[in-house]
């Protein structure tokens, strides 16, 4: 038997001193091996497994490709292991990183099993009535009367509230993805302001009234930061005038309770805090949408009564499973975890900063000089935990982010702040090793970088 054609690897002389079996330090071998082959895009691994040890190679999905080799002392069995073949082992589960991203999230066993169903039509009665719970449930939460349920990301969503804006308005820049609002109304041609959070991360009201807007757009949470724009100011001006207020509350829905009755567009997602897969966009809104026929078709919202186009009904069925889950208690839950991280990090010597203004679900850390947060990301999900730390603006800002966001315990967060804390006094790397070159969104330089240590 010969191997499949493709590039291939080979892993030789992997060993744990005795000291350190059974315990998970080979596990994180295994997920350092298996990211590795992952990132260089090969066809599979090949080692030469001892005899003595063919069940645990088997548990991981390693298949002979050959016949054994070598002495009767020393005898070795040619094998291989494909991704799909992982993917299908007993301890492909155990290995998988566990989710703390803002999206996708990690998820309920019950969630993953909607999603698995078989696709029925859009147009059937079923599907109207799974999309009515959903729409029922997701009301109640935002406390607007008019959910829209489209197929696609946050930035459909964005774009349909675009095309609904009209007159001249204001939009808050509160960093990376208040700086995307702006990119989505100038593609519509809106005309409108940008006015600044303040250093305290506040709105100027005074100078938001000065511009008289027929509309005011503004993130709620900050994703690239983690940071919350305070609603109670927004709320008060709502009341004092007919401005109609947008929200994109993408990063927010579902890490806390909030009455977001006050506005007239609120836009989030399936993959975050609702603990659904990415591919889900809704639009709340306070009144009923009126057809406009000078728009796109897809952004016309008021074609979904209920569903416009093509659309997943699993996607639909596992939003009606993960709302279900969603209690009071659980969106609390957020704040508790994080306060478990952060107490974690700050018992262990890192020094953190946690304002008011400090979002529940997720939470930014820039490292100091001198350590990559690109090697800490990756170590991490050595040690079983995925987290951000890939994006240009993270990488750009040497900066990690952990989220409470999917099905996380107060245990991961313990775990992973743990993890970190070690890492930082522990780690010499430089941010240049992790090959990005810092204020240069090109690609990786060549250079490589050294592992840290972790525990």
């Amino acid at each position: 038997m010969t191997l499949p054609p493709g590039e291939w690897i080979e892993v030789r002389l992997l060993a744990v001193t005795p000291a350190y079996r059974n315990t998970r330090t080979f596990a994180g071998l295994m997920r350092a091996m298996l990211l590795e082959a992952t990132d260089r895009g090969v066809e599979g691994i090949v080692i030469s497994g001892t005899v003595r040890e063919q069940k645990l190679y088997r548990r991981f999905g390693f298949i002979p490709f050959a016949e054994p080799v070598g002495t009767t002392e020393a005898l070795y069995v040619p094998m291989q292991l494909t991704r799909s073949r992982f993917m299908q082992s007993e301890t492909a589960r155990t290995l998988r990183p566990k989710l703390l991203l803002a999206g996708p999230v990690e998820l309920s066993p019950q969630v993953r099993a909607a999603l698995g169903s078989q696709p029925s039509p859009h147009r059937s009665a079923e599907a109207s009535r799974l999309l009515h719970s959903v729409q029922s449930k997701l009301s109640a939460l935002i406390k607007l009367p008019h959910i829209y349920t489209m197929l696609g990301s946050g930035t459909i969503a964005n774009d349909a509230v675009a095309a609904q804006l009209t007159g001249r308005g204001v939009i808050i820049d509160t960093g990376e993805f208040g700086r995307r609002l702006v990119d989505h109304a100038n593609r519509v041609g809106l005309e409108f302001d940008v006015v600044a959070l303040s250093s305290e991360r506040r709105l100027d009201m005074k100078q938001i009234e000065q511009h008289k807007p027929d509309w005011i757009w503004t993130v709620h949470c900050e994703t690239s930061t983690g940071k919350l724009v305070d609603l109670d100011q927004l709320r008060q001006y709502a009341h004092a005038y007919p401005t109609k207020i947008a929200i994109d509350a993408i990063s927010a829905v579902g890490t806390m309770v909030t009455d977001y009755s006050f506005a007239h567009f609120v836009t989030f997602v399936s993959g975050k805090a609702l603990r659904n897969a990415p591919g889900l966009a809704f639009v709340a809104m306070r009144e009923r949408a009126v057809p406009n026929p000078s728009i796109p078709r897809y952004l016309d919202l008021a074609a979904y009564n209920p569903i416009a186009f093509t659309q997943s009904v699993p996607l639909i069925q596992a939003m009606d499973v993960a709302l279900s889950e969603l209690t009071d208690a659980e969106m609390k839950a957020h704040q508790t975890k994080l306060n478990l991280f952060v107490h974690e990090l700050m018992r262990r010597g890192i020094q953190v900063e946690c304002k008011d203004d400090q979002s529940p679900g997720i939470f930014s850390l820039v490292l100091p000089d001198g350590q990559s947060s690109m090697e800490l990301g990756r170590q991490l999900g050595f040690h079983g935990y995925h987290i951000q730390y890939e994006s240009d603006y993270l990488r750009r800002a040497n900066c990690i982010q952990v989220s409470t966001m999917g099905w996380t315990t107060t245990r991961d967060m313990q775990q992973v702040a743990s993890y970190i804390a070690t890492w930082i006094q522990k780690k010499t790397a430089t941010p240049e090793s992790d090959g990005f070159k810092h204020g240069n969104l090109g690609g990786p330089n060549g250079e490589s970088s050294d592992r840290g240590v972790l525990s």
